[in-house]
């Protein structure tokens, strides 16, 4: 029994040649016992599955398109043949996932470069394209201030970089890594025009003036109780 983790799955028994008036090759899907395809028929309303297989040919190809999470488990492959022959594959699939390095949000002076790096991993295949976007714009390749690489970083995982030199105010907002082939990730960036502690001491003082307005009105009803009890006696 063998894993195997294809965006499109395939797989080839070996076997002596087979001889398709006497014998036929089907295709089972032991979750449900369904049989996908017999020969080069198929029985599944779902057009992803195809069963492949060229004319004088040992090979016998189940083809599964597009591959989901629930393809996930044991497929057989047999033989109509007496005794019957049967091949057993366990297929696993992995979602491939994106996520942008660093701290998020990202805090940046004025004057400095804006560099991220996303990374796509469990990835056997690279993305097609990787796109990024600042706030709702797609940022351009060629852009005269910076650029976009990508390249492949290991076996199953890909890197993509954005690089903005001079980052002004103007930079400051949500920029998003896009892949072809998992959901997009994101990260907040603040171009400062003072220091690093500028903005999150904002922050923080916009909290705390949150927090004590939501205790406004507790400290109102205290004390409109407070003079009620006082009136009453």
């Amino acid at each position: 029994m063998q894993s195997y983790v294809f965006p499109n799955f395939q797989w080839r028994p070996e076997r002596p040649p087979i001889k398709e008036a006497v014998c036929k090759v089907s295709w089972i899907r032991r979750r449900d016992f369904h049989v996908l395809t017999v020969g080069l028929d198929t029985y599944t309303t779902d057009d992803r599955f195809e069963a492949v297989h060229v004319e004088k040919n040992n090979d016998w190809t189940l083809k599964i398109k597009f591959a989901q999470l629930w393809d996930e488990g044991l497929y057989e492959c047999q033989v109509s043949s007496d005794p019957k022959i049967s091949l057993f594959v366990n297929l696993s699939i992995v979602v491939a996932k994106a996520s942008i390095l660093g701290p998020h949000p990202l805090f940046l002076k004025t004057g400095s470069s804006i560099n991220l790096t996303c990374v796509i991993t469990q990835s056997p295949e690279p993305p097609v394209f990787v796109f990024w976007y600042h706030d709702d714009r797609m940022i351009n390749y060629d852009s005269a201030r910076g650029e976009i690489t990508m390249y492949k970083s290991s076996e199953d995982s890909t890197t993509s970089r954005l690089f903005i030199k001079d980052a002004t105010a103007e930079d400051s907002g949500n920029y998003t890594c896009c892949p072809s082939n998992t959901q997009a990730t994101s990260i907040p960036v603040y171009v400062l025009n003072g220091t690093y502690g500028e903005r999150p001491a904002a922050i923080q003082h916009d909290a705390n003036i949150s927090t004590s307005s939501s205790s406004s009105p507790n400290f109102s009803i205290l004390l409109f109780l407070l003079l009620t009890a006082i009136v009453s006696r």
